[in-house]
């Protein structure tokens, strides 16, 4: 977040940038009965309409959304990791780390000519181009655009979402695990009727897993290759919460000894999450671990983001 003290919002909007958080004390809704309601903002509310149209002087509105007040650490990670994708989290990574959420579940448009003049509370896009803005673009847009998975298959994923859930902003293994995972994809040979065969593709930041071809051929699972190993500990057998103990405890370690650990960890996943519960929609749910750098683009094309979430209520994030 770069400093915004004292700064205040040009007449025109032309200083706003989506992801912006202004100080406007409260907005006009729509109510469940259809009746405009105002609604307190007293953290501000975030920009979601993209910069190019803010600073359009023929563009009289602006789709803005309010911020959440006091999130939850729980509350954060959970918007990080995509399991409540309509709750927009936004991330500083500048010199003065902070983070906040705009539920987007609430999102208006409101007037340019109502933003005039507010303070800007916080810019979390220092530049308006670039990796930063691009990546609050693609947050913005993933809650709009979301992949329609058919109901038949989630139950397939209960189990791998009641974990995430479970662990979310907490320090237990799994869930520190999962902050390292940069997105979780699936494909499947079809999506339309019965008998579907999924994979679920884990996916991690290269600094994280070497590619296949660079493990080395005479590795072999020994207490002198990987850390934190107990005596007589073998690979067969572990629970899915000692491979992520193992796996946090190697990651400055032998290179092959982690993408072992992680094959591992797609293994467990497989298996304790996954498998118990294919039927006849979901015969098969595989997963593959690869790296970003490893992925290509047209298995990304062929892949869906999978929000965590999977259609749970988004207002359960402000517990």
């Amino acid at each position: 977040m770069s400093d915004a003290a004292g700064e205040r919002v040009a007449g025109d909007c032309s200083n706003l940038r989506q992801g912006d958080v202004v100080g406007l004390l409260e907005v006009r809704l729509v109510g469940v009965g259809g009746e405009w309601e105002t609604v307190a903002t007293p953290a501000g509310v975030a920009i979601l309409s993209q910069t190019c149209d803010i600073v359009q002087p023929s563009k009289a509105r602006c789709l803005v959304a309010p911020v959440v007040v006091n999130p939850t650490d729980a509350a954060l990670s959970g918007a990080r990791k995509g399991q409540k994708p309509l709750h927009l989290y936004l991330e500083s990574q500048m010199a003065v780390p902070t983070r906040c959420i705009a539920d987007m579940e609430q999102a208006v448009s409101t007037p340019k000519v109502t933003l005039a003049g507010a303070p800007l509370i916080a810019r979390y896009v220092e530049h308006a181009s670039g990796r930063a803005a691009r990546a609050v673009a693609w947050r913005v847009g993933r809650a709009f655009s979301r992949f329609p998975f058919p109901g038949e298959v989630y139950p397939a994923f209960n189990r791998l979402r009641g974990k995430a859930q479970e662990r979310a902003g907490s320090l237990g293994n799994f869930g520190r695990v999962l902050d390292l995972v940069q997105d979780l994809r699936v494909s499947a040979d079809q999506w339309t009727r019965a008998g579907r065969n999924l994979i679920l593709y884990v996916v991690v930041d290269q600094e994280h897993l070497i590619a296949p071809e660079d493990v080395d051929p005479n590795w072999y699972w020994d207490a002198a290759r990987v850390k934190g190993l107990r005596a007589g500990e073998m690979e067969a057998g572990l629970s899915l919460d000692r491979v992520c103990e193992l796996l946090l405890a190697n990651l400055e370690g032998d290179r092959s000894s982690l993408a072992h650990l992680w094959r591992m960890l797609g293994d467990a996943i497989q298996s304790t999450l996954l498998a118990p519960a294919l039927d006849r929609e979901v015969v098969s749910f595989g997963v593959l671990v690869v790296s970003d750098a490893e992925m290509t683009y047209r298995q990304y094309q062929q892949t869906e983001s999978l929000d965590l979430e999977v259609l749970s209520n988004s207002t359960d994030a402000l517990n």
